[in-house]
């Protein structure tokens, strides 16, 4: 028997009921827009079947919807991104998003900020210890796999102002890299695995590590 694929009405009511739970606060809870809800819904499916489409292993949209715990830290993430945009005056929101956020890095080992920027058909493989800072910005279609850091240049005493980078449409980053600062990554690009990268890239790039060295010993007897 054929296993029922997922669809935006089970979608719909997963981020309805997800939502309810971490507000907890009927009053501010009639306060969502239905069709922002919607959106949210869509959002999500476009990144579903991204994934699948993506990946070899994904048996069907259920076994990604219910069981990958990469694309839970994208569900998660979008719904606390939703509660931290909603009211810039009111902090009962941002505290809900807060909350969801850490609950979703406890659980999946993967830190998405709820104020970072992020566009439709995202897809995160594997993921374990990949970060995205607050200030991140991340165009459409991209893929991230595990490893990887958006961060800002500075450790300590940032400005409140654009620190983390911006990632353009169709990029492909590879486990370990590591991007640091305000910078752009434009389109079409696809950064190699472990590279360190603190400068803008064009359009249409490969980024990649030159040379890596690698001993290979006889085993002693």
């Amino acid at each position: 028997m054929k296993e029922q694929e997922i669809t935006l009405s089970r979608i719909y009511t997963d981020v309805h009921r997800t939502l309810k739970g971490a507000i907890q606060n009927k009053m501010k809870f009639k306060l969502l827009n239905e069709s922002a809800l919607e959106g949210i819904s869509k959002n999500l499916l476009l990144d579903l079947n991204a994934r699948v489409l993506q990946d070899p292993t994904a048996i069907s949209t259920t076994y990604i919807y219910t069981i990958s715990r990469s694309f839970k830290a994208i569900f998660f993430y979008r719904l606390a991104n939703y509660l931290y945009c909603l009211d810039s005056e009111d902090l009962f929101f941002k505290s809900c998003a807060y909350r969801l956020s850490e609950y979703a890095t406890a659980r999946t080992m993967i830190e998405i900020h709820p104020q970072a920027k992020i566009g439709h058909s995202f897809v995160i493989d594997h993921g374990v210890n990949t970060l995205i800072g607050a200030t991140c910005e991340i165009g459409n279609n991209c893929t991230f796999l595990n490893n990887i850091v958006l961060g800002s240049k500075k450790i300590t005493y940032n400005e409140n102002k654009k620190r983390h980078p911006t990632i353009g449409d169709n990029v492909h980053i590879s486990s370990g890299a590591k991007i640091f600062g305000a910078i752009c990554i434009g389109n079409n690009v696809i950064i190699g695995p472990d590279c360190v990268i603190t400068e803008n890239i064009p359009n249409d790039k490969i980024v990649k590590l030159k040379k890596t060295q690698m001993v290979i010993s006889s085993v002693k007897k």
